[in-house]
């Protein structure tokens, strides 16, 4: 999306959101929800896959949180830096290999929504400005939000059509 509009986000992120929601549907559906991935991926399942997108959320809740207050907050973790994504990714998927597919969606639908809250919230300055919040280090706010929701959201659809393709083989 290259727009730098509040409403453009909000929308993008609801659309990425809705598609997501119809693939993951029509998996469990097909009786295919809980099937492993083909491949070496790091997210072996659908689960994986959505506990991603919730664990990033969580992490942008918690940078918002912290740095509205006048905090610092740990970009993108504590003990971690931007080149270590792989790592960071891989301790969040770990964290979530004990919850049930069906918790890991109530609570992905719930942090979906106050995403969308947050940036309704904001006005496009707030959001597409990289000067105004200090905590996001020159980083624009509406930025977070977008590879956070919309951006990672048509990941998770490619992630998801990768690991489990249409056609199956014995």
């Amino acid at each position: 999306m290259a727009t730098e509009q509040r409403d453009a986000l909000i929308q993008s992120n609801a659309d990425e959101y809705a598609r997501l929601k119809s693939a993951v549907q029509r998996l469990r559906d097909a009786g295919r929800i809980d099937e492993a991935f083909a491949g070496e991926s790091r997210d072996r399942c659908v689960r994986d896959v959505l506990a991603h997108l919730l664990a990033w959320h969580l992490l942008l809740e918690g940078w918002y949180e912290e740095g509205m207050i006048g905090g610092a907050p740990a970009l993108p973790a504590d003990g971690f830096t931007w080149k270590q994504l792989d790592a960071l990714n891989v301790v969040l998927r770990d964290r979530w290999q004990d919850t049930l597919i069906e918790d890991v969606e109530r609570r992905l639908d719930a942090s979906h929504s106050g995403l969308q809250r947050l940036i309704a919230t904001h006005s496009d300055e707030e959001l597409f400005d990289g000067a105004v919040y200090s905590w996001t280090r020159g980083s624009k706010l509406g930025e977070f939000c977008r590879e956070c929701g919309g951006s990672h959201y048509s990941w998770a659809l490619e992630t998801i059509a990768a690991g489990l393709p249409e056609e199956r083989h014995p």
